[in-house]
């Protein structure tokens, strides 16, 4: 009896193994992996962040592991501490089941705390350029002019009329000129589009709009959104002042193309948090020996595009001793902290340091825009504007109709240029 018990005991567990095994009910099986969430984390001196893991096995241990703990060092639970510049792998193991396995890496990058240079040696120049101050950022601007009584009286408006970005036969459009100047911060030669007034005038001197490219961009995309027109239609119906747009390539390294294999990440987004030393050092003081530039704050404006609007707001709140006019049109990730893409940052600003120091509220022109179809007051630039109206910030926030491209865009720089240098 007990050796019949024990067969059909068996028959009936080997039949319910196949069974559930060809409904793929095992569930052992189909339990997915752990697998780290990010590969790639950047962070400040002391600053701190966790390492998040995906589909976690109840029971299981996770160990953490640094190569280089007096650069990165973690604990027990995945915290990670930046403890001086360098770089650091972390690596993390599962064990369950007296089995131990490895999930994978994560790779840290620790920068100062300060706004530093990639200066890159290379052959020298053809031509001898411009000498040009080491190059050393200044993250706390001294004010050199003082405040206005009252606060900037943004429009309630910003709609766009029928054809502003198109040419018209009775108007007279600036000339687009390609320009190549020396930058001391990649050591190459570095190219930007300017665009011209009509009838420009050497023996005048024209306010200087900035306006930066996105992250597959390069000094020409800007083009794609017809900036002569917008800007030619205005002036010509009294709506804008004159004035010239420089239009430069905001990937400031050594190599400065698209890297199609590696857009997303710590390294390619360095670049452009690197153009606000080739943009200070080298490509103003060019405009400047080459253009007739009019001078300071108030004739100097800067305004970006996606990515480009990350790098606008991080550099013009950063430069408020030189720009007196800051636009950020749906503005990337990096303002603040994030995870996307698979990359992670700390951020160039927290929600308490985005703000603008008390002697430049009332005098510096702020704008942030998101399409309609970003997100609204969930994309970056609504996060940028909570920031703002949290720290009493007066700005100009809206949201036109329009997604993640040119029709926003150009909506964007339409009502700035209309509204500044006034």
């Amino acid at each position: 009896m007990k050796k019949t018990f024990a067969t059909k005991t068996f028959c009936l567990v080997l039949t319910s193994a196949l069974v559930f095994g060809a409904f793929g009910i095992n569930t052992v099986s189909a339990a997915k992996k752990a697998t780290l969430k990010t590969k790639s984390v950047n962070l400040k001196i002391n600053k701190k962040t966790t390492i998040k893991i995906k589909n976690k096995k109840k029971g299981a241990k996770y160990t953490f592991k640094s190569n280089a703990p007096k650069t990165v060092s973690v604990t027990k639970k995945g915290i990670i501490k930046a403890n001086k510049i360098g770089k650091a792998t972390i690596t993390v193991k599962e064990t369950f089941k007296k089995k131990t396995r490895k999930i994978g890496k994560v790779r840290v990058t620790v920068t100062d705390n300060k706004i530093n240079p990639t200066i890159i040696p290379t052959e020298a120049p053809t031509t001898a350029p411009t000498t040009i101050p080491s190059p050393t950022a200044t993250v706390t601007p001294s004010p050199t002019v003082a405040p206005t009584a009252t606060p900037i009286v943004y429009p309630e408006s910003f709609d766009t009329p029928e054809g502003f970005d198109t040419k018209s036969s009775d108007v007279t459009y600036g000339e687009v000129i390609k320009i190549t100047y020396f930058s001391n911060v990649t050591g190459k030669n570095r190219k930007a589009n300017v665009i011209l007034p009509a009838d420009y005038d050497e023996s005048k001197e024209y306010p200087v709009v900035y306006i930066l490219h996105g992250i597959g961009g390069n000094e020409d995309e800007w083009l794609q959104g017809n900036p002569d027109a917008i800007i030619g239609n205005l002036v010509a119906n009294g709506e804008a002042k004159e004035m010239i747009l420089v239009s430069p390539n905001v990937r400031a390294g050594a190599d400065d193309s698209y890297p199609s294999d590696n857009a997303f990440s710590l390294e390619h987004y360095a670049k452009f948090d690197n153009f606000i030393n080739d943009l200070r050092d080298c490509l103003m003081p060019y405009m400047e020996n080459n253009f007739a530039i009019a001078k300071g704050r108030e004739n100097t404006a800067i305004a970006g595009l996606s990515m480009g609007g990350r790098e606008s707001l991080y550099i013009g709140l950063n430069m408020l001793d030189t720009f007196g006019y800051i636009a950020g049109f749906s503005p990337g990730y990096g303002v603040f902290e994030y995870t996307a893409n698979g990359v992670s940052e700390d951020g160039l600003f927290t929600e308490e340091t985005f703000t603008v120091p008390e002697e430049y509220r009332n005098n510096t022109f702020l704008m942030i825009i998101a399409g309609t179809n970003e997100g609204g007051i969930d994309s970056v630039g609504g996060k940028c504007h909570n920031a703002f109206d949290v720290n009493g910030i007066n700005h100009w926030w809206y949201t036109p109709v329009g997604a993640h491209d040119f029709v926003t865009w150009k909506n964007g720089l339409y009502n700035f240029a209309k509204n500044i240098f006034k």
